[in-house]
């Protein structure tokens, strides 16, 4: 695929009276509150496509036909993008597009901060004029940045767990919950095994071939001595194994963490000693789209960046890329919370009201620069994924 520059465009008035948008995401974002609220400022209709991220990502590859909008996560790109499912974005018609902080656009927060390990937004966020994507920027983008956060993991009780060597301690055997989707479980596996001195990766973003049959040897070794108790797909399958008492660490996204907070579960999200497997959400066009359809997708596209979904998805732990926007969103008390890492001055809500955090308790890992600053590695599509993703799905089926 080859990019013609184009001269700037406006952005067009939404047309009302159009079939609606459909959007393919996970449960992430997908989220009704979110759907009503943007159906509610655009005066369109929206349709919320819902799978979990393997699902969602083979159909964005293999079936642009099925959605409009494509809302998933930067790595998945790599096996996205050369299908040729996805059209490149017009920066010129981006209204907010300035306000966008310097993670996604370069990586990191500052000069002064490192680059992490792996896939960072900025690797594919600019599409180049052969088609392919980089970080040198350009008037493109393979999808605009939105939702993204700093995982570590989730523990139920225990104070005294910091480092990621305790998915791995026998204690935990038959209580561990572990992400299905090797792009981002196998890191979880990593970190634990290079806690625990047991492997050390030249490249933990990018493994080997010899390095990813050992790390599969380990992970076998713990398999059969009944370590994992679930490996999900849909975050409501790790919820439900928390809320029967079947797991009590593991791999487990904000948004579900903030699920089970508000049903009186005591978890808490470690940020780990090591350092955290940071991810980034983006917004993609599917490269059907054309006509008054593209001129919803790109108010959509908009919405987002102009904080339309802040207020909800700040409540459910997850950040956004424009800080100003989401700021005139928040109560001062609740910026303060969560982008801030100070101390709750009053009880601190989820999205639907219920309260997750009480007066004085803290989010985990402190403020958004600690916590994006603590990333050692993102969410990436490895080299060999696809002889990864066989051994992988080999072990657990």
């Amino acid at each position: 695929m080859t990019l013609v520059e184009t001269s700037d465009l406006a952005a067009p008035a939404v047309h009302t009276k159009i079939t609606p948008l459909r959007v393919l995401g996970t449960s992430v974002t997908q989220v009704p509150a979110v759907r009503e609220a943007a159906e509610a400022d655009l005066g369109i209709a929206l349709e919320f496509i819902t799978l979990d991220g393997a699902a969602a990502q083979r159909r964005g590859a293999l079936e642009p036909l099925s959605f409009d909008v494509y809302d998933q996560w930067f790595h998945d790109l790599e096996m996205v993008w050369p299908t040729g499912s996805l059209q490149p974005i017009e920066i010129s018609r981006l209204r907010q597009w300035d306000e966008i902080n310097e993670l996604p656009k370069t990586g990191r927060l500052g000069p002064e901060v490192h680059r992490a390990a792996g896939g960072n937004p900025s690797q594919h966020l600019y599409v180049q004029p052969d088609g392919r994507l980089g970080n040198t920027p350009t008037s493109y983008l393979s999808m605009i940045p939105t939702v993204h956060n700093a995982d570590g993991f989730a523990v139920l009780g225990d104070d005294n767990i910091t480092s990621w060597s305790a998915m791995l301690d026998p204690e935990h055997a038959g209580r561990v919950l572990l992400h299905a989707d090797p792009a981002i479980g196998a890191f979880d596996i990593l970190l634990a095994l290079q806690a625990k001195g047991e492997m050390r990766a030249a490249n933990i973003a990018d493994l080997t071939l010899a390095e990813v049959d050992s790390m599969i040897d380990h992970l076998a070794r713990y398999h059969r001595n009944g370590q994992f108790s679930t490996v999900w797909s849909d975050e409501t399958e790790a919820i439900q194994a928390v809320e029967q008492g079947g797991a009590m660490i593991g791999s487990l996204w904000w948004s579900g963490a903030i699920r089970l907070k508000a049903l009186g579960v005591p978890i808490r999200m470690i940020s780990p000693d090591e350092g955290c497997r940071g991810w980034f959400g983006g917004i993609g066009l599917s490269a059907h789209l054309s006509g008054r359809a593209t001129d919803a997708a790109y108010e959509f596209i908009n919405w987002w960046l102009e904080g339309g979904p802040g207020e909800i998805l700040s409540r459910n732990g997850a950040y956004l890329a424009n800080h100003s926007a989401v700021r005139a969103k928040l109560s001062p008390e609740e910026w303060d919370f969560w982008y801030g890492g100070k101390p709750a001055r009053s009880a601190i809500r989820d999205a639907d009201g219920r309260e997750v955090y009480a007066q004085g308790e803290c989010r985990e890992g402190g403020s958004y620069a600690e916590r994006m600053g603590r990333v050692v590695v993102w969410n990436s599509v490895m080299t060999e994924h696809n002889y990864l993703l066989r051994r992988w799905e080999d072990l657990f089926r």
